[in-house]
């Protein structure tokens, strides 16, 4: 029983080598939701949801049935992959299942649930919208096959504290900006800048630089602050693009450097063996790095070994 539930882990983990199988499944699932994707907005299309609506129930009860089967194997066999909890199995069970990417694939299959063992009398039309609405949160179940997507996660997650800084810095200038423009405004125009409130649409598509320009200010001392606000704006949008950039890059080179590390071990007995190649195209696809990068990365390895006196594939001593 052990062994088939790591060799299930195996198969439904995307950054493991489970040979064609795995990687049939992993593309099977990937073109699975993005279909589900495609007709999840295709059925907004009137005409088209009168022609197909039979057609889009049976592929969504498939599709449901498929995820269901998923998510399944997925809490059963989480065992095996994710970190060993000190309370055992249900622990480690728990704590997958209130993880982002087990929370996913659960609201992924729980709208069809909920609609399935709820009279339709007692779910409104908004509601009812709101559940079909929430089936598109299958796309992020895309998050576990893309490795760029996992890079995104963690610099967020590292970068959190500053974001959430200049989040509050970006909120202030907001609440500022609206109320600014308020007072220099609400005489003239009070059926738009009647409140606070309403001011706050008119500081979002300034400060965003968006400026549609349905609401605009017809003072003179409303369009110096316009002014004023739009120019700290340019800046402040580049704040958080800035802090993810320069996160992202660190992160790569952190990613790289781990791999650099591992290639340089497995040249320093001498040898590379298909198993040690197989270990670091693992620990290529985990960190997210392309086959440029890690080629790169062993060929700076060998030049490491050649600068040490030994031969990069026999280990003896260059003369």
């Amino acid at each position: 029983m052990t062994h088939l539930r790591k060799r299930t882990a195996q198969l439904l983990e995307a950054h493991h080598h489970a040979g064609g199988w795995g990687r049939a499944i992993d593309i099977f699932l990937v073109v699975l939701i993005l279909i589900n994707v495609v007709v999840i907005i295709l059925e907004t299309v009137p005409s088209l949801d009168a022609l197909y609506r039979r057609e889009f129930m049976v592929f969504e009860l498939v599709s449901v049935i498929i995820f269901s089967i998923e998510y399944l194997l997925r809490l059963w066999s989480c065992v095996e992959e994710s970190p060993k909890m000190p309370g055992g199995e249900k622990t480690t069970r728990l704590a997958w299942f209130l993880s982002p990417l087990g929370l996913i694939d659960l609201i992924a299959i729980l709208p069809f649930y909920i609609l399935l063992f709820t009279p339709g009398g007692d779910v409104s039309l908004l509601m009812l919208r709101v559940f079909r609405g929430l089936r598109l949160l299958r796309v992020f179940k895309l998050t576990r096959y893309s490795p760029a997507i996992d890079v995104l996660f963690a610099v967020v997650k590292k970068e959190a504290r500053v974001l959430a800084v200049t989040t509050f810095i970006l909120a202030s200038i907001l609440i500022m900006a609206s109320w600014g423009i308020y007072a220099l405004e609400r005489t003239m125009q009070p059926d738009i800048f009647g409140s606070v409130p309403a001011a706050m649409w008119w500081a979002v598509v300034t400060l965003t630089t968006v400026g549609y320009g349905d609401v605009v200010p017809v003072t003179g001392g409303g369009k110096l602050f316009a002014g004023l606000i739009s120019f700290i704006g340019i800046g402040m949008m580049a704040l958080p693009a800035g802090i993810l950039a320069s996160g992202f890059s660190s992160e790569v080179h952190r990613r790289m450097q781990t791999y650099s590390r591992a290639a340089e071990l497995v040249f320093t007995d001498g040898t590379l063996s298909e198993q040690d190649e197989q270990e670091l195209e693992a620990l290529r696809e985990h960190l997210g790095l392309s086959r440029d990068q890690a080629t790169n990365a062993n060929l700076d390895a060998r030049r490491q070994k050649l600068k040490s006196g030994q031969c990069p594939h026999c280990g003896g001593e260059l003369r």
